[in-house]
């Protein structure tokens, strides 16, 4: 019987780096760390553009993001941890600027999100329906948002959510619940303007 071909094994994701890298990155090696952050930058930047819903604001807080991991090297035992603090700091930080900043953000128009952007991975869906929900994510309270980014972008369990955002479960579970049932009405109510 000939063998049949075996699927070439999936890329690794983006994240892929060895304890190696962090440790030399704590020893002050500056590649290890440009590594950590090349292999890190477009989580961070991503759910910072959908948290803070500005292109100008996402750069701003991922740096800030990196600079803080660059103090806090020290602290990061494992890839999984170092995923785990970065989540936590993004997300802590959109929420401290938007109540700094005292208002919601403004909804993003369709053309100032980058194609890498978009909120759903499959790229077979309704592009329309995309941005909808894009913005309607940009009118949910910073809390709420960050357990659906989380969840949905990082594809993150409820648990690990409680931990990244040091959040209560039960509290992480009233956000996700309630936020999707915000959406849900908020897409079969909305006005298709005809």
């Amino acid at each position: 019987m000939d063998a049949q071909p075996t699927a070439p094994a999936p890329p690794a994701p983006p994240t892929a780096f060895s304890g190696d890298t962090i440790e030399r990155a704590q020893r002050g090696d500056l590649a290890a760390f440009r590594e950590l952050l090349s292999a890190n930058k477009s989580r961070v930047f991503g759910i910072a553009l959908r948290f803070m819903g500005r292109h100008a604001d996402a750069e701003e807080v991922a740096q800030d993001v990196f600079l803080q991991l660059h103090g806090a090297l020290a602290q990061i035992s494992s890839p999984r941890h170092l995923k785990h603090w970065l989540l936590r700091a993004v997300t802590h930080r959109c929420i401290d600027r938007l109540r700094s900043e005292g208002s919601r953000p403004q909804t993003v128009p369709l053309d100032a999100l980058p194609e890498s952007a978009q909120a759903v991975p499959s790229q077979e869906g309704d592009p329309l329906a995309v941005a909808q929900v894009q913005r309607l994510l940009l009118q949910l309270a910073p809390e709420a948002r960050a357990v659906v980014l989380l969840r949905f972008q990082e594809d993150l369990d409820q648990s690990d959510i409680a931990t990244v955002l040091e959040m209560p479960l039960n509290t992480v579970k009233s956000h996700l619940r309630r936020s999707l049932e915000w959406l849900r009405a908020q897409v079969a109510g909305g006005n298709h303007g005809y």
